[in-house]
Parts: structure tokens; C-alpha cells; sequence
């Protein structure tokens, strides 16, 4: 699924207000399930179903579910 860079460059901003290290947005890979985010720090996982959301209304992701998706960030150093 195509989603506009919008949302991926807006999902990365409230990622780094509780991850700070993840970076800029470099590039994204998806299929039905789940996008890759790359960052120019490391990769994140983001389920598809959380994209549609931030698309249609940021405010449907709670804290705590933004929180458990920063946990899955890799950083490129690791």
C-alpha cells in the first residue's frame, strides 16, 4: 500500500519526541502487513494498519502504542 511521504515523516516526528535517536526519514518498503521505515539512523517496523491511522486521524495512536513502536527501532550501529 502507497501511503503519501507525509505520513511517514509525521510518524517519525512523534516517534523522536520518545526516541530521540531515530533520525530522518530515508526511505520506506511496505506490503500488506507491515512497512520499513529507514531512517537515517536505523530501521522501524510499522504495522500497516498503524500508517491507516495516522493518515486518517494521528490522534486514534495513544501514547503507549507509540511507545511500543519506538522500542521496535534498530539503529544502524547495533
Amino acid at each position: 500500500m502507497n501511503f503519501p511521504l507525509y505520513i511517514y515523516y509525521e510518524l517519525l516526528i512523534r516517534l523522536s519526541e520518545i526516541e530521540s535517536e531515530i533520525g530522518h526519514y530515508v526511505s520506506a518498503n511496505a506490503n500488506e502487513e507491515v512497512c520499513i521505515l529507514r531512517t537515517t539512523n536505523g530501521t522501524v517496523k510499522v504495522p500497516v494498519n498503524f500508517l491507516k491511522r495516522q493518515s486518517e486521524d494521528p490522534n486514534l495512536i495513544n501514547k503507549e502504542e507509540l511507545i511500543a513502536l519506538s522500542k521496535d527501532f534498530k539503529p544502524n550501529y547495533e
